[in-house]
């Protein structure tokens, strides 16, 4: 397993939106499949003892197979002013 946690630029399509293809170190990755999605609503190392849901994360993960067989864990962080993609890691296939 390999960590990256490194934006990205992500094409989606259709309702709800999904994600089709990524580029990364200007390399683009198309989608094969999503094979899973699920929310992050957790909250970050180092949050105070008393937390409010101000201070949770707010993503929407995704583990994909891209073109090749690579597997990726992507996400979408909607916390942020503009919503940011991030290609947190590479999972062994």
């Amino acid at each position: 397993m390999q960590i990256y946690s490194e934006k990205i630029e992500v094409r989606c399509e259709g309702e709800p939106s999904r994600p089709v293809s990524f580029t990364w170190q200007d390399t683009e990755f198309r989608i094969e499949k999503i094979l899973r999605t699920w929310q992050d609503w957790g909250f970050p190392a180092g949050a105070p003892r008393r937390k409010t849901w101000r201070l949770r994360r707010h993503r929407t993960c995704f583990k994909v197979r891209v073109e090749g067989g690579r597997v990726f864990e992507i996400y979408m962080d909607r916390k942020a002013p503009e919503p940011t993609w991030v290609l947190y890691r590479e999972i062994e296939a």
